[in-house]
């Protein structure tokens, strides 16, 4: 629907240059899971490993061994920004020396030292930690490294020869588990999330200015763009992909676009402050000229009839406005006037009433616009102009301010790209400075709200 105020705004002469661009906060957050980790990990490392039809032999030959070594399913979680990965190895171990007999020269596996057969294996555990960030190509990497072989329960003690069997054979192969774990873990986790091109969608849509009213563009210039440090729990990771945009809002032609390229990936904090909008809410002298006519024109008071009020084409000295009014003032013979009477005020926004006012009303000292009426009127007369003027010199300026938050709001919230989805809102109306120009009185405002940016394709 068409608003009055951004009508007159698109038929009055060009307006005064815009309040400077804000800075504005748009969330993105990003959520990846690392389920489709977990088959990765239990295809790559083996889940069991077994010597048992014949002995293997050392290097030297001075001894063999029988082994069964089985996994548990390995669990994976986040803590923080890394991934911890672990699992139990459970193993058995038979150790022989090889032993040649003094008169058939016969070789025989004797004697023999065993633990995990016949009885329950015994243990040990696999553990790792991953370092996650982001890398140069807006992907995670992971940097991981494995703790050492926990093998503090009950350990299997088989030695020969002063060669503990179970550091000998038992941990290179859990290690062996180890290496390829971190492995596949580092090889996998830059294709769980890649931001880019989501990044380079938003970034390209923002650019473009939307129309919000006729000849009114909401305007959103890309500044930089973040990402946040990782953090998780459980199987789900999450982090913040922040854009910061310069925001307006222009009356005229559609603004022109020069596209901007996507900057170089950086990581920080998400900075508060979520969108600010700056915008004007016009004024005009003349429309401020036909309410004070309609409540206070052709009335009298104390004696003083007030034909016509008008407020000046052009501003005052020091920021104020000037006030002409019309008057007939017939105390006595002596005392009568007939003829303009000047003032001047300070426009004042009231952001509790949304109302603009005149505040610090008085009459004109400019020596141009001096004339008897002060001399020839009572105090009283002139003091009661001044006090009922005062009282109705005000204008709700909500209507306009409601509109265009409406229309802001409507903006920020819109699809960006297939998938992608930008919801905002408008909090708050934070009153500006209160400007004059030749076409009238301009409030400055700033609608402050959040934005966050919705992507369906990375749930």
């Amino acid at each position: 629907m068409l608003i009055p105020f951004l009508f007159l705004a698109a038929t009055l002469p060009p307006a005064p240059p815009p309040p400077p661009a804000e800075l504005s906060t748009i969330v993105i957050p990003i959520r990846t899971s690392l389920a489709p980790l977990l088959p990765q990990l239990e295809a790559q490392v083996p889940k069991r490993m077994e010597k048992l039809d014949d002995y293997e032999l050392d290097p030297k030959q001075q001894f063999g061994m029988k082994y069964r070594v089985v996994r548990d399913p390995i669990a994976l979680t986040v803590i923080g920004s890394g991934i911890h990965a672990m699992t139990t190895v459970h193993y058995s171990l038979e150790g022989c020396r090889r032993t040649q007999k003094p008169f058939t020269q016969v070789i025989v596996m004797w004697p023999c030292v065993s633990c995990g057969f016949g009885e329950p294996m015994r243990d040990a555990w696999i553990s790792l930690s991953s370092h996650l960030d982001w890398d140069a190509n807006w992907r995670l990497r992971s940097t991981t490294r494995a703790q050492p072989v926990d093998f503090s329960s009950k350990r299997c003690q088989v030695t020969f020869a002063n060669i503990d069997i179970t550091d000998w054979k038992i941990a290179p192969i859990v290690n062996e588990q180890l290496r390829q774990a971190v492995k596949t873990i580092d090889a996998n986790t830059p294709k769980l999330t890649n931001i880019r091109p989501i990044a380079d969608q938003v970034w390209a849509s923002l650019q473009a200015p939307v129309l919000i009213g006729p000849r009114t563009w909401l305007v959103m210039d890309p500044a930089d763009v973040a990402l946040g440090p990782i953090t998780g729990s459980g199987l789900s990771l999450t982090s913040t992909l922040t854009l910061r945009a310069r925001t307006r809002v222009v009356v005229g032609e559609r603004p022109p676009v020069t596209p901007r390229p996507l900057p170089a990936l950086r990581v920080a904090q998400a900075p508060n402050g979520g969108i600010r909008v700056p915008f004007d809410v016009d004024v005009p002298y003349e429309e401020a000229t036909s309410l004070m006519m309609e409540n206070f024109a052709n009335r009298t008071y104390e004696g003083v009839a007030v034909r016509s009020i008008r407020l000046g084409a052009s501003p005052a000295t020091n920021g104020r406005v000037s006030i002409e009014l019309d008057v007939s003032y017939h105390a006595s013979f002596l005392k009568h006037y007939d003829g303009f009477v000047f003032l001047e005020a300070t426009p004042v926004f009231d952001p509790a009433t949304r109302t603009l006012t005149l505040a610090n009303l008085d009459y004109s000292l400019d020596p141009h616009r001096r004339n008897p009426f002060l001399r020839i009127a009572n105090r009283v007369a002139h003091e009661q102009l001044r006090a009922t003027l005062a009282k109705s010199a005000h204008w709700s300026v909500a209507p306009q301010i409601d509109a265009l938050r409406d229309e802001i709001a409507r903006a920020v919230t819109r699809p960006l790209a297939p998938g992608v989805m930008m919801r905002g809102r408008v909090d708050t109306i934070e009153p500006g400075t209160v400007v004059l120009d030749p076409n009238g009185i301009v409030l400055h405002v700033l609608a402050t709200g959040s934005a966050e940016v919705e992507i369906s394709a990375m749930r």
